[in-house]
């Protein structure tokens, strides 16, 4: 199981382990914040000063652009453009109002053929590959070059840590799914530590009372100014915090969350555990859109980062205070360009203005989706974003966890023909890295059933009062 490189760094002493964490950091800050990244940045904080006027005008020179680019140069768009009607002549005609008129892209296309969406404008570069099961147990494979991170970095840098008052270039803690702990082991410490960029990286599966005063400990330790990742994760350390009168002894900046909605009492237990606001962040890996908590609270869209629709089931744009559907058109990736890209998440625009005076910058009244319980393990521990096990394995379409007591779980799986053994054994060790010794049946099945808003949940669990 794993690389030679996983297999070497699960055997090293921790030190070892954090002299490798590190040296992945260096290569990891300049992918990010080499290049033209303080140009990026600068052009994103400039944009928010623009009129709206002159904003859409800009929106819509991009979106020609791209929407060029795509058909000209993209396999995938070439065929369904084409087939549609389209033209590159018409299309260099489109505004932001037109896109309705395109169809939309599903999930399932692009994870069943990612490389028919990679442009061959960026033959001969390096491109980078990253795999997520996204919020709905739906692995998809994402497609940027360099550049195109740096261009999603100094989004999130100007707009989600600029507006929280902080920076990622500043020290920094994570919860993530990363997994930073060696298999078998359950001791502490339960994070590890990236010299190059000052980033105490946390186990996001061992959160339990027990291990909680090891994660405050650590906190104490390095003291990173900002905190991100799971925002779940993050509450469950805080009531934890809190419980057992944990504190840390000093303020941070803030904390920048995603994954998981921030609810107001999610918000009030962080801020009285962390002595700092919390902000919440809302994107996804297919780099697509992004949307941040401005200073008054409102989740404010960035459509110079990626244009977002919402529509009703005929794929036409819906009122305000309705919700439907999400459509994301990329602006910044010119490697994997997304255009009308359904996420799986469905949402409702605001009809208040924001205070912040940002017109420009659409709120979002609330984002609907990422329907998770959460996971308990025997031994305390809890987790979220546990669909995470379907991550790299192609001949899993759709992935679902069913909690049925502490240490006995069934995962549903709809799967192509290609899932064997290999792929079976694959989930039960990550089972086991997760949770220890537990019990697994896997069902393999046609279909998973959808909720009443036509999704299904990634994650459920009947433990009695386990349902967010």
């Amino acid at each position: 199981m794993g690389s030679p490189l996983e297999r070497l760094y699960a055997l090293a002493p921790v030190w070892a382990q954090n002299l490798g964490v590190s040296l992945y950091g260096v290569a990891w800050r300049h992918e990010r914040l080499g290049g033209r990244f303080r140009e990026y940045v600068h052009a994103f904080r400039e944009r928010e000063t623009w009129e709206a006027e002159r904003f859409q005008h800009y929106l819509g020179t991009e979106l020609r652009k791209f929407l060029q680019n795509a058909f000209l140069e993209v396999p995938y768009y070439r065929r369904a453009w084409s087939a549609a009607g389209f033209t590159a002549e018409n299309l260099a005609k489109l505004t932001v109002a037109d896109l309705g008129r395109l169809p939309i892209t599903t999930k399932a296309a692009l994870r069943a053929q990612p490389e028919e969406f990679v442009s061959r404008s960026v033959a001969g570069q390096r491109l980078h590959r990253y795999h997520s099961s996204g919020t709905t147990g739906t692995p998809i494979t994402a497609i940027c070059t360099a550049d195109g991170h740096r261009r999603f970095t100094a989004a999130r840098e100007a707009r989600s840590f600029g507006w929280a008052g902080t920076s990622l270039r500043k020290p920094r803690s994570m919860i993530g799914g990363r997994m930073i702990l060696p298999r078998g082991c359950s001791g502490p410490p339960f994070h590890r530590y990236n010299w190059a960029e000052k980033q105490v990286y946390f186990s996001a599966y061992h959160i339990s009372p027990a291990t909680a005063p090891h994660y405050v400990s650590a906190l104490n330790q390095h003291r990173p100014s900002v905190f991100t990742g799971y925002a779940y994760s993050h509450y469950l350390l805080a009531k934890m915090m809190l419980a057992q009168d944990l504190r840390l002894d000093y303020e941070p900046d803030a904390l920048v969350l995603s994954s998981e909605q921030l609810t107001l009492e999610m918000k009030s237990v962080l801020r009285q555990a962390f002595q700092a606001r919390a902000f919440e962040e809302y994107g996804c890996v297919e780099n697509c859109v992004l949307a941040t908590e401005c200073e008054h609270g409102r989740l404010h869209v960035s459509p110079d980062f990626g244009i977002l629709e919402i529509v009703d089931a005929h794929g036409q744009s819906v009122p305000t205070g309705v919700e439907g559907r999400i459509l994301c058109t990329s602006l910044l990736n010119e490697a994997q360009p997304l255009i009308r890209y359904e996420i799986g998440d469905l949402g409702i625009w605001s009809a208040e203005d924001c205070p912040c005076g940002r017109k420009h910058l659409p709120v979002l009244e609330q984002v609907v989706g990422r329907l998770e319980d959460l996971v308990k393990g025997p031994d305390g521990r809890q987790l979220v974003r546990f669909h995470g096990i379907f991550v790299n394995i192609p001949t899993v379409v759709e992935g679902q966890v069913i909690q049925e007591t502490l240490d006995r779980f069934c995962v549903k799986l709809v799967v192509t023909s290609g899932f064997g053994d290999r792929e079976d054994q694959i989930i039960r060790h990550r089972f086991e890295e997760r949770l220890g010794k537990v019990h697994v049946t896997i069902q393999l099945v046609q279909e998973i059933p959808r909720t009443e808003r036509g999704k299904f949940r990634a994650v459920i669990s009947h433990l009695q009062g386990n349902s967010k």
